[in-house]
């Protein structure tokens, strides 16, 4: 789930926050926010330049800055390999980065990780996709070129495919975090028909409030998905049923 900060910026980028002078009322599918809790994330953000704060008629509103709009944009970022054809090569990342330069060698790993690669070892990493070149371009950024190597293989002796990717990428913690999801979200729209039997005006801002979770957190299981090709993944992959759902949901009129 996004935390407070996190939904609280998502409400203001749809402008929802400034609809009920009690903020506390758009919370009610998923975790309760006291009061306390809710003006403490607003200052918070205040300070760390997400919103800033406008006085209109004795009133207070708030708007998001251009960082605020940065960091849901940065995170909504997350379809890095999807779109990708694998031409049956695999593309390792091999360093040996000093340990003086431990801060920008763990700046490396996390990159690495980011784009979906798999840890073969420590310094080594496997890829089914081709990105040399942005990667030669983050060893740049980073200084580190003399210490990078990238190799193109065409196939592993002794180690079929269907193993390299069981031994390398944790498919399964992957798959259970999707089917998760939608067995969260099948229950808030259990939890949004009830609350819509008494308060019916709020149809349109809970559904709203629903869907904009529902894509953070889907988009947040992304970041972490090495998205491999179709070929490795299992018939029942949870991706692709998590996929249909988001689909079904943001489709469905009522």
């Amino acid at each position: 789930m996004p935390s407070l900060k996190e939904k609280i910026l998502l409400l203001l980028e749809e402008d929802l926050l400034f609809l009920h002078s009690d903020p506390g009322r758009l919370f009610k599918i998923g975790t309760p926010y006291n009061p306390g809790s809710f003006n403490r994330t607003i200052l918070r953000l205040g300070r760390e330049g997400f919103i800033k704060t406008l006085k209109k008629e004795e009133k207070t509103y708030f708007r998001l800055t251009d960082q605020g709009r940065k960091f849901i944009k940065k995170h909504r970022a997350a379809d890095r390999g999807s779109a990708h054809s694998w031409d049956r090569k695999w593309r390792l990342v091999v360093f040996d980065i000093p340990e003086q330069k431990r801060k920008l060698r763990n700046y490396f790993r996390r990159y690495l990780v980011i784009l979906g690669f798999g840890k073969v070892q420590r310094s080594i990493w496997i890829s089914p996709y081709d990105f040399s070149a942005i990667i030669q371009r983050y060893a740049r950024k980073l200084g580190l070129s003399d210490y990078i190597f990238q190799i193109t293989a065409d196939n592993f002796k002794g180690l079929s495919e269907a193993a390299l990717v069981e031994t390398f990428w944790d498919l399964k913690e992957i798959h259970n975090k999707y089917l998760k999801l939608i067995e969260r979200y099948t229950r808030k729209q259990n939890e949004l028909a009830d609350l819509l039997k008494t308060t019916p005006q709020d149809k349109k801002i809970a559904k709203q409030i629903i869907r904009e979770h529902l894509l953070w957190d889907y988009q947040t299981i992304l970041t972490r998905d090495p998205q491999l090709p179709h070929e490795f993944l299992p018939d029942d992959w949870g991706g692709e049923k998590a996929r249909k759902f988001i689909d079904s949901f943001l489709n469905r009129k009522k």
